[in-house]
């Protein structure tokens, strides 16, 4: 089978890591990214694993000089995934990946659909990077826009750029599926709606139920593709929570007036 990561947060963050990396920690992000991509980490020095198909999601832009919990080969710069391990990873460079970044200016629906449509018909895999400040993918909220509200997180903005120059959830959804459908023995894809873990954390009830809408939408892009492949007979779609939570609501009332408004 060919494996595909898509997330909303972090390529390297919990969930993607533990579909596929090995390591003692999961704050070990940049060794955990080189586990995806197939390069030599602490856990692999010798033997790297072969890396994942298909990576789609969140960290770029970030930036750190020093990481205690990363350990001692943690490297100055983005620490979700080191610009040195992404830039060893583009086929341009001899890696193995098609690679697709947010770039200023440009429009990361059309750029990453065109990234994946080549990754296919070269036979290659692909390797998106994206995101806000944070690492993680603009925010969408209740009423299906992204225009996050105040939490204990604090607020998040976003200019139109930062709307135009990332993906959704779905579209990178669907792209990975055109690279992934080229697997002649199948594909298993995870995909994480995981802004909805970081909008619980905050106790924001509206980006909560964005990300909820968010998650729906590529659920939606799987589900088509399945019809349109008439492939229901050979395919197993897993819908779950990846854990529990303490969202509290101390006053419903409000919301079932605001929900009748």
């Amino acid at each position: 089978f060919r494996v595909g990561l898509v997330t909303s947060v972090p390529v390297s963050h919990a969930t993607p890591a533990a579909c596929y990396a090995n390591n003692v920690t999961r704050k070990d992000y940049q060794d955990i990214s080189r586990d995806l991509l197939g390069l030599p980490s602490s856990s692999h020095r010798d033997e790297p694993l072969s890396g994942v198909d298909v990576l789609l999601g969140g960290g770029w832009g970030e930036k750190k000089g020093k990481d205690s919990l990363q350990g001692r080969n943690f490297a100055p710069g983005n620490p979700y995934l080191h610009q040195d391990d992404l830039r060893r990873s583009d086929v341009k460079n001899g890696g193995r990946y098609i690679v697709v970044q947010r770039e200023k200016g440009k429009n990361a629906a059309e750029r990453l659909v065109a990234a994946a449509q080549r990754a296919a018909e070269e036979d290659e895999r692909l390797l998106g990077f994206f995101g806000t400040k944070g690492g993680h993918l603009p925010f969408q909220t209740a009423d299906g826009e992204y225009n996050p509200t105040f939490d204990v997180k604090g607020t998040e903005r976003y200019e139109k750029s930062d709307l135009a120059e990332n993906p959704t959830l779905a579209e990178m959804t669907s792209a990975a599926l055109i690279v992934l459908e080229q697997a002649i023995e199948g594909f298993w894809l995870m995909i994480e709606a995981g802004d909805v873990d970081w909008a619980n954390h905050a106790n924001n009830i509206d980006n909560s139920i964005g990300a909820v809408l968010s998650g729906e939408a590529a659920f939606d892009v799987v589900t088509d593709w399945i019809e349109r492949n008439n492939a229901w007979s050979i395919t197993a779609v897993i819908v779950t929570a990846d854990h529990g939570h303490y969202l509290v609501i101390d006053d419903p009332q409000r919301i079932a007036e605001a929900g009748g408004n």
